[in-house]
């Protein structure tokens, strides 16, 4: 009966789609998720388990963005910094065959990033939280074990250390590395590890891939707009523009702050039509990558 329910509203145009709720009372329960051509462990309450499964091409563009900037740095390494369960590892690791360094400070999502990585290799796992410099805070972990999200507080609660990016690669004596993706996805705090990341920006140049929430930057008062503009002063030149569904919607030049900072004040995840971007950035010395990146994704619409 479902079945021909479903059919018939098809056929005027809509549909019946079941969504994951994310109860705290879901997350004792394991949940098999397939993502690119993986079965990854999650959480019951995490919201990655309904993405997958109705957008099975769910953040695929790091796949791709992988595997065309491979095609001229074939001896590239993946920093996934907010790796999670290492869903994003799997996206990459269907696209193509690359040493990943995940990065996650959360204690259960690394525990499920343990287990769910042991399928691969050439995996390097690091278990912090990042930031713009070392520093220890009084936090509240919103989110926690799924998509949690860093909310500094001056009230007592979780106490966390933060180390900067650079710090962390220099200690685990990966720096030697071709470290030209740099993915971030840390709810907020992306801008923020970006600053921590001076280092590898100025020295490696990668491409950097990251989430620019605008909701989840406001709630912590950090400017990431600002960030955005200051890393002209390290030569990356083409910003490229992704929808929180992982559509390709432009590039532009990151000297035209009028249009960027129309896109930043469009995106709202109460108002919007678009709640966050994906935002890809390229060094002015790989213009030809970021090229071809944008004719990939131009023809994939």
């Amino acid at each position: 009966m479902r079945q021909l329910i479903r059919n018939i509203l098809n056929k005027v145009g809509y549909d019946i789609v079941k969504v994951n709720v994310h109860s705290a009372d879901k997350a004792h329960k394991i949940r098999k998720v397939k993502v690119g051509n993986y079965i990854v462990d999650m959480p019951g309450n995490n919201m990655q388990i309904s993405n997958y499964k109705y957008e099975p091409e769910a953040n695929s563009q790091l796949g791709r963005l992988s595997a065309c900037i491979a095609k001229k740095y074939p001896s590239l390494s993946v920093i996934d910094i907010g790796a999670n369960v290492g869903d994003t590892i799997a996206i990459i690791k269907t696209a193509i065959e690359l040493p990943v360094i995940g990065i996650e400070g959360d204690d259960i999502a690394y525990r499920f990033l343990e287990k769910n990585t042991a399928q691969f290799t050439d995996i390097t796992l690091i278990k912090t939280f990042l930031g713009e410099k070392k520093e220890t805070m009084n936090v509240s972990l919103e989110k926690s074990g799924w998509n949690t999200t860093i909310v500094p507080t001056e009230e007592s609660g979780h106490t966390v250390t933060l180390k900067t990016l650079d710090q962390v690669l220099e200690e685990q004596q990966l720096l030697s590395r071709t470290l030209k993706l740099l993915k971030i996805d840390t709810e907020g705090f992306d801008t923020i590890i970006i600053r921590g990341s001076q280092g590898l920006l100025e020295q490696q140049k990668p491409v950097v891939y990251f989430e620019y929430n605008r909701s989840n930057m406001d709630a912590i008062k950090e400017d990431g707009l600002a960030t955005l503009f200051s890393l002209e002063k390290y030569g990356y030149r083409s910003v490229i523009f992704f929808d929180n569904k992982g559509r390709y919607i432009l590039q532009a030049d990151i000297n035209n702050h009028e249009l960027i900072t129309q896109l930043h004040n469009y995106s709202d995840e109460h108002k919007s039509g678009i709640a966050y971007y994906d935002i890809c950035l390229f060094h002015e010395t790989d213009s030809d990558l970021a090229q071809q990146f944008i004719e990939q994704e131009v023809n994939r619409n």
